[in-house]
């Protein structure tokens, strides 16, 4: 049995040990550290590697990424390591409080460093997240700065 499958049960207060990327966290919970996968969205160094992303997307976005270095460390800059978090366990991700009931899911979402999963449907979450991402579309924020890419990402969504 994972940390994870012990833990999936109830909420859970994780201390952060480490970032790797802005959808993914280390957390220790009773001396067990695991990998933390933001709940219901693509982070942007993720969608490198998709397939249905096509090779001038990701041209475009690795262009994105060079003229916007410190969105990549964006959940770095906001989560404090040692901190412990509320996290709660959904379809093995991880919901991460990171400000009060707002979770980290919505705040990249909201600042254009990520995208709702294609798939997404949450009754308790997917207003919030959709409202979110609608908020970083209208006011151009990270990758919806760039008609290319939010044309390309829009392609995500056509199926």
């Amino acid at each position: 049995m994972s940390c994870v499958e012990v833990f999936a049960q109830k909420p859970s207060l994780g201390i952060l040990k480490s970032v790797p990327t802005n959808s993914q966290q280390i957390f220790s919970i009773s001396q067990h550290s695991y990998m933390c996968d933001s709940y219901g969205i693509i982070g942007l160094q993720k969608l490198l590697q998709r397939e249905e992303i096509n090779s001038s997307c990701k041209k475009s976005l690795e262009v994105f990424f060079k003229q916007n270095p410190s969105s990549q460390y964006y959940s770095q800059r906001l989560l404090k390591q040692e901190q412990q978090y509320h996290i709660e366990f959904k379809k093995q991700q991880c919901i991460l409080f990171a400000q009060g009931e707002v979770t980290l899911s919505e705040l990249l979402l909201r600042s254009g460093v990520a995208l709702l999963e294609p798939s997404f449907k949450d009754e308790e979450y997917s207003t919030y997240f959709t409202r979110a991402q609608e908020s970083a579309k209208r006011e151009e924020r990270g990758v919806y700065k760039s008609e290319v890419l939010r044309n390309c990402l829009g392609e995500l969504y056509k199926n």
